[in-house]
């Protein structure tokens, strides 16, 4: 953080119409004597008085006055002020309602916020005068524009067919991100610029935060008070119905947005409906100015469909997968499904059986088919293993190329290297081909290597989790296929959803410590790793028990009780808990201490160690491949070497002596990884790629 950035002076930007007398209520009456605060109070021109109303206030109050000559809308109003607040010195800004009101303390709290998250949007919860929830996150339905709330947790893990939002009522954002964003869209004018920024931030692989334990309120409709008491004005109706469009046009998917166009006079009744019937009644000319609003969106939907090429309708998909749980790639493989049908794409997923994913896919509106298909393993080098192989291709061949034909009009997206049928076939069929590897045998013999690699080449485009991922691909063929692949190549890290709430780690560890690891329990895996580590602890007198939760791959139930009779052996049972798979990990990283990571063997991501700092929990790896890559700059992460115990009990007990340090810095951690594995930003990145347009 640079010098100007640790002082971190905020820009309040509040925009006036006709309101000066809500400002000096609500603003007017916080004390900010302490927090570094510059407000610039924008008036929107309404008359001479008003604009006198908001210099005297200013004025009175030592804030600056920014008056434009005409009413240019919410959005480009905010602009200006945040102008002027820059060239004040600002390095963050606070756009503040004038109907809405925060406390000093939650106001700088928003300000230490935006410093620590510089590629978050920042919210408190939204309170109405009489105390209930107005906002705590929300949720766009893309399936026809409307608006809900959705809560923080809806935020990480938006339903399927949504995309979460935050209110500009009372929005903290650090100037980079401004930067990035462009500030408000000013074709808006009001209403709705803040259900862009937000798209525009979590394309832009952005976070948007709500602090649950900050508050602010806001009466809702003050600015509309005059008049008609608290009944929706005809700007509210007109702007609503024109600008819901307007997004649509901005942001969707051609089938995406002639569904909400087709859904227009529904919309517009709910929005005219909002402010009651009686209202409607009396004033003719609001159902007048909805239907004008609405006319004007269908306008930008015509528009913006005459200038996009037919090509960019969006297509069926055909994802390919070679399992059906819940471990790390199949985690990444949904994720990409929910890029593609957060596109509008029609997106079916071939798994080889039925599963806990097929039921995530399905939920996130994909269609999910069984479908047989040969799997590339090491057995395949032996004369056996090389015979089932064979037969496992000419069984899958057939239903392959059914599929293919029939579902993958607008690309093929094959999402591992061990299944060398499917780009060929597609390749064959005239279909454009991704290859999601998420692979790196860096150890295995190259003959495997080269079998892997092979069927990768025919593939359009080709994801990478990790440089480490794609130097062991490239490094796997001759020298003049790898130039072609490598330019093909491009690294995607994974997008790993963080915990619905954060939860700091223990402030102090009164008594046992407790270690964690997930993840498969196999012997690449190393558990058995920890399970001499956990002795090692208590021999030398620390006091720590340590869970494992994960399951064995079938037929590897004998490693199970291994693990258990290893536990018996070292006099560690009592101090062990096996329990299983867990679909949701942040539970059993919330009650953890430290997270262990103990690969044997190249890993070409370390998807729990990224899910262990996203949790603000001390993290422990082997210091091997993508497991130094996925925590590379995080201070509470250690790299040690794998399979020595000793050097895993020394590095536990580097944490439980300075536990605080390390428990502070976890938690810093959280929140830069947050923005660096952002699953927006990688949803939307895995769907341009896929669908070849990475460019519009």
């Amino acid at each position: 953080m640079s010098r100007e950035d640790a002082d971190g002076r905020l820009g309040i930007v509040v925009v006036n119409y006709g309101s000066a007398s809500l400002v000096a209520e609500n603003l007017g009456r916080v004390d900010l004597t302490g927090v570094p605060v510059h407000v610039v109070l924008v008036d929107n021109h309404t008359s001479d008085a008003e604009a006198d109303a908001v210099r005297a206030l200013a004025a009175a109050h030592g804030w600056q006055a920014v008056l434009l000559p005409d009413n240019r809308g919410f959005g480009s109003a905010v602009n200006a002020g945040v102008a002027a607040a820059r060239e004040a010195g600002c390095v963050c800004f606070l756009v503040l309602n004038p109907d809405a009101t925060a406390t000093a303390e939650v106001v700088d709290e928003l300000r230490r916020e935006s410093l620590r998250r510089p590629s978050a949007l920042v919210s408190p919860r939204v309170l109405r005068p009489d105390g209930t929830v107005w906002f705590d996150g929300a949720l766009l339905d893309l399936a026809d524009g409307a608006t809900r709330r959705g809560g923080p947790a809806a935020l990480h893990r938006p339903p399927a067919r949504t995309q979460p939002w935050i209110t500009g009522a009372c929005l903290a954002v650090h100037r980079d991100l401004w930067d990035r964003l462009g500030g408000f869209d000013e074709d808006y004018f009001l209403y709705w610029e803040d259900v862009d920024l937000s798209a525009r931030c979590l394309a832009a692989g952005g976070e948007l935060v709500v602090r649950e334990d900050l508050v602010a309120h806001h009466d809702v409709g003050g600015t509309q008070a005059a008049g008609a008491g608290r009944a929706k004005s005809a700007v509210y109706h007109r702007y609503n119905c024109r600008n819901r469009l307007l997004f649509a046009a901005r942001h969707l998917s051609r089938r995406r947005v002639l569904a909400w166009a087709w859904r227009t006079p529904g919309a517009t009744r709910d929005v005219l409906l909002r402010g009651g019937r009686r209202p409607l009644l009396r004033q003719p000319g609001l159902a007048l100015a909805a239907v004008r609003g609405s006319a004007e969106g269908l306008r930008h939907v015509l528009a913006a469909l005459l200038r996009r090429p037919c090509a960019d309708a969006a297509g069926p998909v055909l994802v390919v997968h070679p399992g059906a749980e819940l471990y790390g790639s199949d985690r990444m493989l949904a994720e990409s499904v929910a890029g593609l049908v957060g596109r509008g794409h029609r997106v079916t997923v071939a798994l080889p059986a039925a599963g806990p994913l097929g039921e995530v896919l399905e939920e996130l509106g994909a269609e999910v088919v069984p479908c047989p298909m040969p799997v590339l393993r090491k057995s395949a080098l032996s004369p056996r293993g090389a015979a089932t192989l064979l037969r496992d291709v000419v069984r899958g061949t057939v239903p392959a190329v059914r599929l293919i034909r029939r579902r993958g009009a607008a690309g093929v997206y094959v999402s591992t290297q061990v299944i060398p049928l499917w780009a060929p076939l597609a390749r064959l069929l005239g279909r454009r081909v991704v290859t999601h590897v998420h692979e790196a045998e860096g150890t295995a013999p190259r003959l495997l290597r080269l079998l892997l690699a092979l069927p990768v080449l025919l593939a359009d485009r080709i994801v990478v989790n990790s440089r480490y991922s794609r130097e062991v691909l490239l490094g796997s063929l001759p020298r003049t296929l790898a130039r072609g692949a490598g330019r093909r190549s491009t690294v995607v890290y994974n997008g790993v959803a963080g915990p619905p709430r954060g939860t700091a780690a223990r402030p102090e560890v009164p008594g046992r410590l407790r270690l964690l690891y997930v993840g498969r329990l196999s012997p690449r895996k190393g558990p058995h790793v920890a399970l001499a580590a956990l002795a090692e602890l208590r021999a030398r007198g620390c006091d720590a028990e340590l869970t494992l939760a994960g399951s064995v791959f079938p037929g590897y139930e004998w490693y199970e009780a291994e693990l258990r009779a290893t536990a018996t052996t070292l006099g560690v049972d009592d101090a062990v808990r096996l329990i299983g798979f867990v679909p949701d990990v942040w539970g059993v990283l919330g009650s953890s201490d430290v997270v262990l990571v103990p690969s044997l063997q190249d890993e070409p991501f370390g998807n729990t160690a990224v899910e262990a700092v996203l949790a603000a929990r001390p993290v422990v790896v082997s210091a091997t491949s993508g497991l130094r890559e996925a925590v590379h700059g995080f201070g509470s992460a250690q790299a040690v070497p794998p399979g020595d115990a000793a050097a895993w009990a020394d590095a536990v007990e580097r944490v439980a002596g300075s536990w605080p340090a390390y428990a502070q810095t976890a938690l810093a951690d959280a929140g830069r990884a947050r923005g660096r594995y952002d699953v927006h930003r990688y949803r939307s990145e895995i769907a341009a790629i896929v669908v070849d347009q990475e460019k519009t």
